[in-house]
């Protein structure tokens, strides 16, 4: 932009020259030494001022005279005095100087100072007004005392000095430079105007010049007097102020408009692992995480424009070891008087840990409400002293009940089926008194038909040991209770069919330890289910090969291959009883083939013996003689063949 800059002061400078000196006259020359000394002087105020608030007090007004009322005049003046070598050079070099000098004083001030937000401020009435006010009786007060009063720029001193002390800088610099234009275009009009003797006021107030003293240097030291009060009380605050942020136990900085860091406190250069001196050369921008920047800036405007007085947020910083850290920002606005924007204040709070522990808080949370929606689990809260009982989503379904409706005792009541509610509300009071947790179960009407619930509650006490509130949850036990019933008659079908059946029936578990047995089982072992229970198998079943034959030691010992009248085993009973039998023994299992037992099928075949054994008789014996007959005399020779054939014996057989 600078070279449009240039273009336009040097046609102003010349339209300037064009009003008070005939256009023959003009030298473009010394058009372009302003322009050398507007660059000369830039590049100096670039070095030498601070850019983010370039006149904070009087060293930095030293350096912006220097940068631009000194040096860029005298390298003006000696390259003009080069340029004029004849007629009067010292005394062109001199005008040369002056004259760049207060230009230079009267408009970079303001060039500096003047930024789009100051035009704002003069929304605020009394401002604009104390402002205009001031403009006009400075002016008007100049103007008069050029015209009639001696020594006139005595009393302009005291007039601006008043002008410097009621407004803001950017207003009196402002004031500084229309009063400087109408004074030097007084005196560019009529050039006798300074050596026109004023008579009437040196004969009539002839120790004028004594007031015009004391007038500036009184107002001064009031001046002084107020500033070192002031500057006293600032000091004093500072300090405070100083020492409550830097010996906070949280993170407090000072934030520059543009989002400079100014000042941090230890707590902050901990937490971020950061030096002061390393943080003032960096703005929060770059710390800050960028999905968190948007955010932050939108928020930070609207601070700045007014909208609000100060905001809070969770944000992400950068820290210097490329790690990514949790804080609470609290940001408010330091104003000036004048309402512009000084700096900020923010207060970080590290909140990583607490971070971390919501994390897992949340992913906690999230297990617990899968559980509760896998298990069809609703959680109620009751606080007994404001009556307010709240549901989660899941209760609502439960009870079938919308959700916009506020669940109360008695809307809860009144789910609940007539004959359930009397001892449900009798067990809820009797724990409330007794200060106890309480389970209970108990059936609510829905649309499709009866809802089985199972209730469980735990209380909260207060510091006087009171009941102050009820957290429990609801389950659904329809389905639990349909299987149990459905269960309960399979079994009732079960246990009728096992009475009425006439083979006995035991069961036993892997150890061979007796778990059940039908009434026909007690009967033909001679035990009763009760005592049974408990007992090895063949403790309880004495079973052995034959009548006077061996026990058997193993229920899985017979020959399973012979049929059940082939099978000469015998039980015998407890009282003293015995019967032919023949067993079965099938094991149980679990849904995934593991082994829980047998279940043992015993037939009592003593009648079906003793009839094979007489059909076998009379197979081979005569009816009339009970000799053995030719069947039986054909199967003992059968025997003896096979003998002699096996041993290699001799047999002498006589027929007759």
């Amino acid at each position: 932009m600078w070279p449009g800059i240039a273009l336009v002061c040097s046609l102003g400078s010349i339209s300037a020259s064009l009003v008070f000196s005939p256009a023959g006259s003009l030298n473009f020359g010394w058009t372009a030494i302003n322009i050398i000394e507007a660059v000369v002087g830039a590049i100096l105020l670039r070095k030498l001022l601070p850019w983010y608030n370039p006149l904070q007090n009087l060293n930095d007004w030293l350096r912006l005279a220097t940068g631009s009322a000194v040096i860029p005049p005298l390298l003006g003046g000696a390259l003009l005095w080069l340029l004029m070598p004849e007629g009067t050079p010292v005394k062109t070099f001199l005008i040369w100087i002056l004259s760049e000098s207060i230009g230079a004083l009267a408009l970079v001030p303001l060039g500096l100072l003047f930024k789009p937000r100051y035009l704002l401020r003069h929304r605020d009435p009394r401002l604009l007004l104390e402002t205009l006010l001031t403009l006009t009786i400075t002016l008007g007060l100049s103007w008069l005392s050029m015209l009639y009063v001696p020594w006139p720029f005595t009393c302009i001193i005291v007039l601006l000095m008043w002008s410097a002390i009621r407004l803001p800088r950017m207003e009196a610099f402002l004031i500084f430079l229309a009063t400087v234009m109408m004074t030097s275009l007084m005196l560019a009009s009529d050039p006798a105007l300074l050596s026109t003797p004023k008579t009437y006021a040196m004969m009539n107030v002839p120790w004028l010049p004594l007031l015009m003293i004391l007038l500036p240097v009184n107002i001064m030291t009031m001046v002084m007097y107020a500033f070192r009060a002031e500057q006293k009380n600032i000091t004093e605050s500072e300090l405070r102020f100083r020492n409550a942020m830097e010996y906070s136990a949280i993170g407090m900085a000072l934030v520059g408009t543009e989002g400079q860091w100014l000042q941090a406190n230890k707590a902050l250069c901990q937490f971020l692992g950061y030096s002061q001196d390393e943080l003032r050369a960096l703005t929060f921008q770059q710390l800050t995480w960028p999905e968190d920047l948007h955010n932050d800036l939108e928020q930070l405007n609207m601070l700045v424009r007014g909208d609000i007085n100060s905001y809070s947020m969770e944000k992400r910083y950068y820290t210097r070891d490329g790690d990514v850290v949790w804080a609470l920002l609290a940001v408010s606005l330091v104003r000036h008087s004048d309402n512009t924007p000084l700096y900020f204040i923010a207060q970080i709070e590290d909140i990583n840990d607490l971070k971390h522990t919501e994390r897992v808080n949340k992913r906690l949370m999230e297990r617990i409400t899968l559980a509760n929606e896998a298990g069809g689990i609703g959680i109620w809260e009751w606080e007994l002293r404001p009556d307010v009982i709240s549901w989660d989503k899941r209760m609502f379904e439960l009870y079938e009940v919308p959700p916009h409706i506020k669940p109360t005792w008695q809307l809860w009541h009144d789910c609940l089926l007539p004959e359930d509610r009397a001892p449900t509300e009798k067990i809820i009071r009797e724990s409330l008194a007794a200060r106890l947790p309480f389970k209970l179960e108990f059936r609510i009407g829905v649309k499709d038909g009866i809802r089985h619930i199972r209730a469980l509650a735990n209380r909260v006490l207060d510091k006087d040991g009171d009941v102050e509130r009820l957290l429990g949850i609801n389950m659904d036990m329809t389905e639990v209770k349909q299987l149990n019933e459905a269960l309960y008659q399979e079994k009732e079908r079960l246990h009728i069919t096992l009475d009425s059946i006439g083979e006995a029936v035991v069961c036993i578990d892997v150890d061979m330890n007796v778990t059940f047995m039908n009434p026909v089982a007690e009967k033909m072992s001679g035990w009763q289910q009760e005592h049974a229970i408990g007992v090895p198998l063949l403790t309880v079943l004495r079973i052995t090969f034959g009548d006077n034959g061996p026990l058997m030691e193993n229920i899985y010992s017979a020959d399973m291959s012979r049929s059940a009248i082939e099978q000469d085993v015998v039980l015998h009973c407890r009282n003293g009883g015995r019967y032919d039998i023949h067993y079965s023994i099938t094991p149980l299992s679990t849904l995934d083939g593991g082994n829980i037992g047998s279940v043992l099928v015993i037939q009592d075949v003593t009648e079906s013996r003793k009839m094979l054994r007489q059909l076998s008789y009379s197979a081979s014996h005569d009816a009339l003689t009970h000799l053995a007959n030719r069947v039986s005399f054909e199967g003992h020779l059968k025997e003896i063949l096979l003998t002699v054939r096996d041993t290699r014996q001799h047999h002498c057989a006589g027929l007759y």
